[in-house]
């Protein structure tokens, strides 16, 4: 088949068509995958067939592979893939059932943020579930030049307890081992980050992980991310994935931060996916 690149009727996002990720992808099919993956942010293969190994060997051509920290959700197969469900087998949880419903950019926890993550689709429901993303470089480009010059130099604290915190206010799903704790301490990123592939600027916060811009006051830092996340959280800025089974889709961590919804998915509607992670290099 021709492999072909058709972009949503959204903002940003594509659907490549073309593709069977169970076989070997030919250099120049990948390039174009990962050239749609810069252009668009967001791209999505659909109608796949994939086992645990074919789905590192896909995600191991955006880069190297890191492991959740979760480790007691990780594919019984490889730790390079991290099981999201909200199922129940024999009284355990076979996944993570809320891998985040809250806006953030996966891995800015850490010096060395994710470059690309990628969801394989084993079992969705027909409604809810779906996944939100949001343009962190058209919000940024769409900044008038006052606040991008506020904004030029700024760093912020981000940081997974932050994270942690929120979920309590919410009802903690999960519990940080103590081990877990002292792996993520809070680190600096740029608020504006530029790409390492593009070289565009894009907003580089959010809500969830987030914490404080360094050397603010807090009255201060907490107005200016409230001003900067209404700005990107507008309609114009957003996609809404819905997901089908057999849907492998890669987002670019540098270009746009999402939200699951899973947390007001009926536990009797069942979903389960597998997420792999792509590391990526320092911000700054």
């Amino acid at each position: 088949m021709t492999l072909t690149i058709t972009q949503f009727d959204a903002p940003f996002g594509a659907e490549i068509r073309g593709l069977d990720l169970s076989a070997p992808i030919a250099d120049e099919d990948f390039a174009a995958v990962e050239q749609a993956w810069l252009d668009h942010h967001v791209v999505a293969i659909r109608g796949q067939r994939l086992d645990a190994a074919g789905m590192v060997d896909f995600s191991r051509r955006f880069g190297d592979l890191e492991s959740h920290m979760l480790d007691q959700y990780h594919h019984p197969e490889t730790p390079l893939i991290i099981v999201l469900s909200n199922q129940v087998e024999d009284g355990r949880s076979i996944g993570l059932a809320d891998a985040g419903s809250f806006w953030h950019s996966d891995v800015s926890f850490r010096e060395r943020p994710s470059k690309t993550t990628l969801l394989y689709a084993l079992e969705v429901p027909a409604e809810g579930g779906d996944t939100l993303y949001c343009d962190m470089i058209a919000a940024y480009d769409d900044l008038d030049n006052t606040m991008k010059s506020r904004l030029d130099g700024l760093m912020a604290v981000h940081d997974y307890g932050y994270r942690d915190r929120l979920q309590g206010e919410r009802g903690a799903t999960v519990v940080l081992s103590q081990s877990q704790s002292e792996a993520t301490p809070p680190v600096l990123h740029p608020v504006v980050r530029r790409h390492p592939d593009t070289g565009r600027k894009a907003l580089y916060v959010s809500p969830g992980v987030t914490e404080r811009i360094e050397g603010l006051q807090a009255a201060e830092s907490d107005e200016l991310l409230k001003a900067i996340f209404e700005h990107c959280l507008q309609d114009k800025y957003r996609l809404v994935y819905k997901w089908r089974a057999g849907d492998l889709v890669a987002w670019d961590n540098a270009a746009v931060m999402h939200a699951a919804t899973t947390d007001t998915l009926d536990p009797a509607k069942g979903r389960t996916l597998w997420r792999t992670i792509v590391s990526g290099g320092p911000t700054h």
